[in-house]
């Protein structure tokens, strides 16, 4: 019988696991993006795979699941439209910049998170958000503002528009997701993905197929490090730990990316833009540990 401390323990680890998972996705994309793989190629593989193996797992321990139609139309929508975007927003911000500041700049959703929760009213002011909210904004100016000559514009707008994005996505889908499970929402969520980069994104940026078997591995390492055990390990930790302590390690995720960009790529990063890379990260955890009567999940269960 395990007891409450090795339960915890267990938890920790689930979620760390995970999270190491979804910090290689930017890795990743850099390692098979100089081998030549396309951004529909790439995800339009990973989406499908995923997709086949958590319908698979879904129904085992689920059955098939019984839906409203709108729910289905929804979480359509979620993924072909909303996770898709950003997704794809995210991997193709390291063509431009580093991908240590992609993954900084990418940790700012928390707070656009909190910022349109409470202009939207789903939840209520509090001095912890504002304080989380300047913290955070300063923590981006020292990110971008001290070595602005030498950042690539392109990166650092596909970044944030990934950030604010995945903000709207967790916002339309904070209700929805209430009413089925997260492995329900995450098949549904990845084929729809998959939906899009195959009828839409293979046709308009092409395929390419004949690729090394290094960028092939690179692009397995995606959909089984990235996605599926991300996901499945995040499943089993935040049944364990609940939405708000898993949110508050896993945002170690850009710390790990920083740490693998640095070893891997030798990529620089500065004292300031580390520094400010904190204070992003801190102002999240501020904005997820405000106390309030209603809140939107801040770890989003069907983030792929």
């Amino acid at each position: 019988m395990i007891n409450q401390k090795e339960s915890t323990g267990l938890a920790v680890l689930l979620i760390l696991i995970s999270t190491f998972g979804f910090s290689l996705y930017p890795i990743l994309g850099k390692v098979v993006f100089g081998g030549g793989a396309g951004l529909s190629t790439v995800l339009f593989v990973r989406f499908s795979i995923a997709s086949l193996i958590f319908w698979a797992i879904t129904i085992w321990r689920e059955g098939f699941p019984r839906m409203p139609l709108k729910t289905w139309l929804i979480l359509w929508g979620m993924g072909g439209v909303g996770y898709s975007m950003m997704a794809g927003l995210y991997i193709s911000s390291v063509l431009y910049i580093p991908a240590s500041l992609a993954a900084l700049l990418l940790y700012a959703y928390p707070v656009i998170v909190t910022i349109i929760a409470v202009l939207t009213k789903q939840e209520e002011f509090s001095l912890l958000k504002l304080a989380g909210l300047i913290i955070a904004t300063f923590g981006l100016v020292l990110v971008l503002g001290i070595a602005l000559e030498g950042i690539n514009y392109l990166g650092v707008i596909l970044a944030l528009s990934a950030a604010f994005v995945y903000s709207f996505y967790i916002i339309v889908g904070n209700k929805l997701l209430k009413t089925t499970t997260p492995l329900v929402s995450t098949s549904v969520i990845s084929t729809s993905a998959a939906f899009t980069y195959g009828l839409i994104g293979l046709p308009i940026g092409g395929t390419t197929w004949n690729l090394s078997w290094g960028t092939w591995l690179g692009i397995g390492g995606i959909v089984l490090f990235s996605t599926i055990l991300a996901m499945l390990t995040f499943f089993e930790g935040i049944k364990r730990m609940g939405p708000t302590s898993a949110s508050i390690i896993s945002t170690t995720e850009p710390v790990m990316t920083v740490i693998l960009a640095v070893v891997i790529f030798n990529e620089n990063i500065t004292l300031w833009q580390a520094l400010g890379g904190g204070f992003v990260i801190m102002g999240g955890i501020l904005a997820v540990l405000s106390p309030a009567r209603k809140r939107i999940s801040p770890v989003d269960p069907s983030a792929l």
